[in-house]
């Protein structure tokens, strides 16, 4: 797993405010280095027309040369035990796991440290920084919904 953080040094909670054609360019770049097209799934909020110039935020990375699609976000607490798998099956020989990567300093920095929502203690406290973690879930869903579609058609 790599990442592409977009916080200002040493401040996880604070972005650095970048338009969507720097992110773009820096998403390209990161998929170049790893011969993968720069498109991804991403939070529902990114879809909303409301007010952008192009429409939303989605159809403004679009003609950038990203793209992404709806994160398929299930419960919360049904996507942090889809997660939870793949990293408690990491270093297993038999199975795929969840690896992330040492240089993924975000996600080093944020996510060990998210507290416990103290409402539904299965769930994380979404008041702290959390993004790392949800781009990771929705990763690992969009990842266990291709497996499962895959099962069923017999490809």
């Amino acid at each position: 797993m790599d990442e592409l953080a977009t916080n200002e040094p040493g401040n996880v909670s604070k972005g650095m405010g970048y338009t969507v054609p720097v992110l773009s360019e820096h998403i390209k770049d990161m998929c170049k280095r790893w011969r993968v097209r720069p498109e991804g799934v991403a939070d529902v909020a990114i879809f909303a027309k409301s007010g952008h110039e192009r429409g939303s935020i989605s159809d403004e990375f679009r003609p950038a040369g990203v793209t992404f699609l709806p994160a398929k976000k299930a419960d919360r607490i049904s996507g942090w035990q889809v997660m939870r798998r793949p990293l408690q099956d990491a270093g297993k020989l038999d199975v795929p796991g969840l690896y992330i990567a040492r240089h993924c300093e975000y996600f080093w920095q944020s996510v060990p440290f998210l507290g416990r929502d103290p409402r539904r203690v299965e769930d994380v406290d979404s008041r702290g920084p959390d993004h790392a973690a949800d781009a990771v879930r929705y990763g690992c869903l969009r990842q266990s919904q291709e497996l499962r579609r895959i099962a069923l058609s017999g490809v």
